[in-house]
């Protein structure tokens, strides 16, 4: 059996936007990914607020670098680890550019592939995980939401896509798989960055066929869902 760690921030932890909670288990998108796919184990490990390597004031333990060993070493021994993560650098940081994200995302990607070889691993004669990069879904503009939305979402309707081209690259610089979020669901207009039960289903059903596709892991056809 295949083992896959899905490590990212609200979306992958699974913000309800209309509630103000967190969706259920079976509707959380890397859960999904899970009944999607035939014989994988799917640990998800998402934090509102995480970053790819920034301090976010006033919201310890979001540092995604910081706290990435302790994921995988958690959830070792791993064939593949998700990445997703980034919107969130532009909270903890305004000034921050999408190339300086695209940078620690590449950090990231490298830690990932450390982990035989980290101080104290549990699977030091084991192969590195694969990778892939999930770029973030796309947000509304302020103007556009219906509840209480972020005063940065504006600045994230510019900065988000060029983030997602920068991934891209970086995707196949580092010879790793790629998913566009935004190619696969809609944010909840209700705070114009979050996802609805609908679109949580679609992320991970989304990301289930690329898998699929890229010969990682074999889809569960269902009615509707076929390749």
């Amino acid at each position: 059996m295949k083992s896959i760690l899905v490590y990212g921030d609200s979306l992958v932890w699974g913000r309800n936007a209309s509630q103000k909670n967190r969706h259920s288990f079976d509707d959380r998108w890397p859960n999904v990914l899970a009944t999607s796919l035939i014989d994988v184990t799917v640990w998800e490990a998402g934090l509102g607020g995480r970053t790819t390597d920034l301090e976010y004031a006033g919201r310890p333990g979001r540092n995604g670098l910081q706290h990435l060993p302790v994921a995988l070493l958690q959830a070792a021994p791993l064939d593949l680890v998700i990445l997703a993560l980034g919107t969130n650098d532009l909270f903890a940081d305004a000034e921050r550019k999408p190339e300086d994200t695209a940078d620690a995302m590449r950090t990231l990607i490298a830690t990932v592939r450390d982990l035989p070889s980290i101080s104290g691993s549990s699977v030091p004669n084991t192969n590195p995980p694969k990778v892939m990069i999930v770029s973030p879904p796309n947000c509304l503009p302020l103007s556009s939401v219906t509840g209480a939305g972020f005063p940065e979402l504006n600045n994230l309707t510019q900065w988000l896509p060029e983030l997602t081209k920068l991934y891209v690259k970086l995707s196949i610089e580092q010879g790793t798989y790629f998913a566009d979020a935004t190619k696969l669901c809609d944010p909840d207009p209700v705070d114009g960055l979050h996802l609805d039960v609908e679109n949580t289903h679609k992320l991970g059903l989304g990301i289930a066929k690329i898998l699929a596709l890229e010969g990682c892991a074999n889809f569960i056809s269902r009615q509707d869902d076929k390749l």
